[in-house]
């Protein structure tokens, strides 16, 4: 076994700074010395420090040394306005790329931008930040909260927290680039040093067999150190102390990577490798002895499993006693249950790990056979461009993990065609992969399943616009709705359907008709292959009321309707989707009506006699006094030269008025 450290691990200069100025302080006299918050994220430090007289307070009220450290994280304006209160001695050993984000955090907010910060808003180095931004500042941890936020038409400025990932800012600039923002101002503050490790974290795990992570759990850089080790499929453990290191780590891995945290000091840097020199010169030492007791180390067996414990399996190899194979050897996946994976008689395959325990028993792994197995098929897949289901089975940053009977990953911009929202969703689906990359030394395989999606979607497309034709009635889903009308998936292929092919009557909101993601069947109107463009209708595949105006508004039947527009001639009273009538204002009552607002309003429910039909022209008249009789009116005694009998004056007919539709108004 080989092992190699990456280059620019352990302290930044921020930390070795801040450290460095504690130390002076010792030296020069200044003890007692505090800390606001512990001066580095490693406990095994922390200890060293107090053992030089530098204690870590979490609040001013614990601190009772007149001299105090902020540390690399910053602060907030308010901490230094309460030191000086309390007539403390303050020593600033804030990190310089902190200082950076403070005062743009700073300047922005006084100028009326809203300051976003991509980070751990319960990160002191956050908290500080927020500080300095007052009012105006918010942190985010992921791109779905930006959802929450009323950011249209205001100045926002982003920056992040100097140990976030590059990528993730850079989702972050993009999710912010497509709301309607009417100023962004964006400020990569990502410490270069925090790059380049992680960088060069990146390229190591890229070329070995195991990744090893040192520094504190609750470090917030080294934990995405740890997570930008496994995103590249590397097998990687997060250690804090060397006491943490499990030998069986190591076994059947021929080349390990070691970087470390920021907050990582040198001589626990150091007894880390001491160790793993020690493992090197042990595991040496047992490859030239060979054979360990009566099966040799590495040595694959076929055993019966005879009992399941919640920790451990034992198996019946055939020797002297039972081999056990320890829960982390039994499959890759976190947290299985035994009992899941095998049963009590099952025959396994199983590898020699180790000798024999404390107690006797031969040490196995189900798990490294199982790998095996599954890289010889994987390579031959991988070869042929086949594809392979698998589960998927665990989340991890970037990505998700599936059992394809050794750790396959897979990148959330491999797992779909369009943006994936909360990639949690697929854990325990079992859907079909590619292999893009089949690295078998390095124990990295990565997966897409965007190929086959893109390819499906390709297929379709292709046999949609080949049997596509106007006239057809196809079955198609509602994915986008649009003030104009809505675009229906025909399988691949997008058609518009227009607000106007909606109903024979007028339809002011598309979602009134369609929803997303329901199916409907429409009408092909129109087909244009040369500009990928399909035109679409709802209302072909429905009864055209007109059809049967001749039976049910003949003229004289009595029918009933809504007010729904009312003009200075009249009021259009619709009697059924797509279908008006005019009630002149003539006809509305025997007596003189002024104006139509005076005896009708919008959305009355009215009776009326049809007086006209025009079932070409879609016109129809109505009368709502002929509803009713006219009322006698006394007759003044007739004079002489009125004795002679004249013809009734005929009421004249407004033939350009009557009959018209809303349609018609509108298209005046």
């Amino acid at each position: 076994m080989n092992f190699q450290i990456a280059p620019h691990a352990g302290f930044c200069f921020g930390v070795k700074m801040a450290i460095q100025k504690g130390e002076e302080l010792v030296r020069s006299g200044h003890v007692p010395i505090a800390t606001l918050g512990p001066l580095i994220h490693n406990p095994q430090e922390v200890k060293r420090l107090e053992s030089l007289g530098i204690y870590a307070r979490d609040t001013f009220e614990e601190i009772r040394e007149k001299t105090v450290i902020i540390r690399t994280h910053g602060v907030a304006p308010s901490v230094y306005e309460e030191a000086e209160k309390r007539g403390l001695t303050l020593y600033d050993c804030t990190c310089p790329f902190v200082n950076k984000v403070q005062k743009i955090a700073h300047e922005h907010s006084q100028n009326g931008y809203l300051v976003l910060i991509l980070g751990n808003r319960d990160h002191p180095e956050v908290q500080g930040i927020l500080g300095w931004a007052g009012e105006n500042g918010v942190a985010f941890q992921n791109i779905a909260e930006l959802e929450q936020l009323e950011l249209r038409g205001r100045k926002v400025c982003l920056v992040s927290q100097t140990t976030e990932n590059l990528e993730r800012f850079e989702q972050a600039v993009q999710a912010l680039q497509q709301y309607e923002i009417g100023e962004l101002a964006v400020f990569n503050t990502i410490c270069s040093a925090t790059r380049e490790r992680q960088n060069a974290a990146l390229e190591l795990a890229e070329t070995v067999d195991f990744m090893l992570v040192i520094g504190g759990l609750n470090s917030a850089n080294t934990q995405k150190l740890a997570n930008i080790c496994r995103q590249s499929g590397c097998r990687t453990e997060h250690i804090e102390s060397v006491d943490e290191i499990d030998l069986h780590w190591f076994d059947h891995v021929k080349n390990v990577g070691i970087t470390a945290g920021a907050s990582t000091p040198d001589w626990i840097i150091r007894e880390v490798t001491l160790k793993m020199e020690e493992t090197m010169t042990m595991e040496q030492g047992l490859e030239n002895y060979g054979i360990l007791g009566e099966v040799g180390r590495h040595d694959i067996v076929t055993g019966t499993v005879v009992k399941i414990d919640t920790d451990e399996v034992l198996v019946d190899i055939g020797g002297k006693s039972e081999g056990i194979i320890p829960i982390r050897e039994l499959s890759f996946t976190k947290n299985v249950k035994p009992e899941d994976v095998v049963k009590v008689g099952d025959e396994i395959r199983v590898m020699v790990i180790k000798e024999e325990n404390s107690e006797g028993n031969v040490l196995l792994s189900k798990k490294r056979v199982d790998q095996a197995d599954a890289m010889e098929k994987l390579e031959e897949i991988y070869k042929e461009g086949k594809t392979i289901e698998a589960p998927v089975v665990d989340v991890v940053k970037g990505g998700v993990i599936v059992d394809i009977g050794t750790r396959g990953f897979v990148p959330a911009s491999r797992l779909d065609i369009k943006y994936i929202e909360d990639i949690k969703s697929f854990v325990g689906q079992t859907l079909s992969f590619k292999i893009i990359k089949f690295e078998p030394e390095a124990r990295k395989i990565v997966l897409s399943r965007r190929e086959i999606l893109e390819e499906e979607e390709k297929a379709r497309k292709e046999q949609l616009w080949a049997s596509i034709e106007e006239g057809q009635t196809r079955k198609g889903i509602v994915r986008r709705l649009a003030a104009f009308g809505a675009f229906v998936d025909l399988g691949g292929v997008d058609g518009l359907l227009h607000v106007s092919e909606m109903g024979w009557g007028r339809v002011k909101n598309p979602g009134d008709v369609v929803k997303v993601g329901q199916e409907i069947e429409v009408y092909v109107l129109a087909v244009d292959r040369e500009k990928e463009k399909i035109s679409l209708g709802l209302k072909q595949l429905i009864a055209n009321p007109w059809d049967t105006a001749a039976e049910k508004y003949a003229v004289g039947n009595i029918v009933t309707g809504k007010v729904v527009r009312i003009v200075p001639f009249g009021a259009f009273v619709m009697l059924e989707d797509g279908v008006d009538g005019l009630v002149h204002i003539s006809q509305i009552a025997w007596e003189r009506v002024e104006k139509v607002e005076d005896a009708l309003q919008i959305g009355q429910e009215i009776s009326a006699k049809v007086l006209e039909l025009d079932v070409e022209n879609k016109k129809i008249s109505l009368s709502i006094k002929q509803t009713t009789e006219k009322p006698a009116k006394e007759a003044p005694a007739p004079s002489v030269e009125a004795a002679e009998e004249k013809p009734e004056e005929e009421i004249p007919v407004v033939q350009e008025e009557m009959g018209s539709t809303i349609g018609d108004v509108f298209n005046n």
